[in-house]
């Protein structure tokens, strides 16, 4: 949180320090819960099952499509939605958001902003996650408005992982795929 607060811009120059950054989001990542905390499906857990779903050409940016989370939280669609209503959402992501995920997309070694193509990859992979989440890992006494749409679930059933998991697997896949971390190649 003190990143947000201090509005740093500074870059890691060297691999270590891109690599410590990248192993501190993972450690944050692994102990926040999505959908508001009525899942246990961590955020990092979220970020290496798109990873894994998506074509090599896509990896290394779902990897980091959800990387602010830990600064701002898991904002439910709900919520967003209500931002939008008040006239709010626009500053917050455009203020708050971006740039973050601009931060660590340039620290990853990719460009910014993302290309439109992939971001429409990253966003049919993202909802079909969130599905697949709400079916086996949502608390529906919590959440209970959830509407797929015509999205379907991956037919596979998602269990937890634990903390460590979660954050050993997104360090693996950040070095795997990300450029900056000599990642790139699979």
């Amino acid at each position: 949180m003190l990143e947000l607060a201090s509005n740093s811009q500074r870059q890691a120059e060297t691999l270590a320090d891109r690599t410590a950054m990248f192993r501190a989001k993972a450690r944050a990542l692994s102990r926040l819960r999505r959908w508001n905390g009525a899942s246990d499906i961590t955020v990092a857990q979220h970020l290496v099952d798109a990873c894994d779903r998506a074509p090599l050409e896509v990896k290394s940016y779902i990897l980091l499509h959800d990387i602010e989370e830990d600064e701002t939280g898991d904002l439910i669609t709900p919520i967003k939605n209500r931002m939008r209503e008040l006239g709010i959402w626009v500053e917050f992501e455009t203020h708050v958001v971006m740039p973050i995920r601009r931060k660590f997309t340039l620290a990853a070694g990719l460009e910014w902003p993302c290309p439109h193509a992939i971001l429409e990859q990253i966003e049919d992979i993202d909802q079909r996650l969130k599905a697949t989440e709400y079916r086996d890992a949502v608390d529906h006494l919590v959440v209970e408005d959830f509407c797929p749409g015509d999205v379907l679930p991956y037919p596979e059933f998602m269990l937890p992982w634990s903390p460590q998991k979660a954050e050993a697997q997104f360090m693996d896949r950040a070095i795997r795929y990300l450029p900056a971390l000599g990642g790139g190649n699979g």
